[in-house]
């Protein structure tokens, strides 16, 4: 049987590095609160203090998240983009909440443009990267269910007269084979369904407001 044997230091090294950057950033109640957000829609933010307020000047800061989900709906991978959008003005009181949903329903197809195009080579990296890790480990499974099938079909056996061990030892050994045949094939549809990817619409999560 062939091994082939596959160096993922680089990319273990990256996974390491991105995973402790984003749990450097978490909270207590991250997760509650992006349920809240994925449920009513995007949150509004104003800033209170000076410097906040001072970098933002006269710009609404958007937060979108885009993402790919595999064929049962569960999201693979997932990104945040954040775009800034000059405005004029922005009115105070009960007046800035419809402002702000006029000026993203106007704004909506520009600003979803912008995210594809800045988003293109993540897409681009994300598809090759989920492609190579599941074509990986296709042909292991394969590899292995051919293992099994080879050895199952090579046996030695040497039927006794009255001692029927060998006999059951080598239906057992053909009942293992199929067995593992029968259970690469399981992960293997399931590693092929996994790698249907499939983008989400992009989501607006955050409005923020000077």
């Amino acid at each position: 049987m062939r091994i082939e044997v596959v160096n993922l230091r680089a990319e273990a090294a990256a996974e390491v590095h991105r995973l402790a950057t984003a749990r450097a950033l978490a909270v207590a109640g991250d997760e509650r609160a992006l349920a809240g957000v994925e449920g009513d829609g995007p949150w509004i933010a104003v800033a209170r203090g000076n410097s906040i307020r001072r970098a933002l000047g006269r710009r609404l800061l958007l937060v979108w998240r885009t993402a790919f989900e595999d064929a049962g709906g569960a999201i693979v991978e997932s990104r945040l983009v954040p775009v800034a959008v000059d405005v004029s003005r922005v009115p105070r009181g009960r007046q800035r909440r419809g402002w702000i949903e006029a000026v993203l329903s106007e704004l909506e197809p520009q600003v979803r443009a912008r995210i594809d195009a800045a988003t293109g080579d993540w897409c681009q990296s994300v598809g090759s990267v989920v492609g190579g890790f599941t074509s990986t480990r296709i042909a292991r499974e394969r590899a292995i269910a051919a293992a099994a099938a080879s050895s199952a079909a090579q046996g030695v056996f040497q039927p006794g007269l009255f001692d029927r061990r060998a006999e059951r030892a080598r239906t057992q050994n053909a009942v293992a084979a199929a067995d593992a045949q029968s259970a690469a094939a399981v992960r293997v549809e399931a590693f092929a369904r996994s790698n249907a990817l499939s983008p989400r619409p992009e989501d607006l999560l955050l409005v923020f407001v000077p």
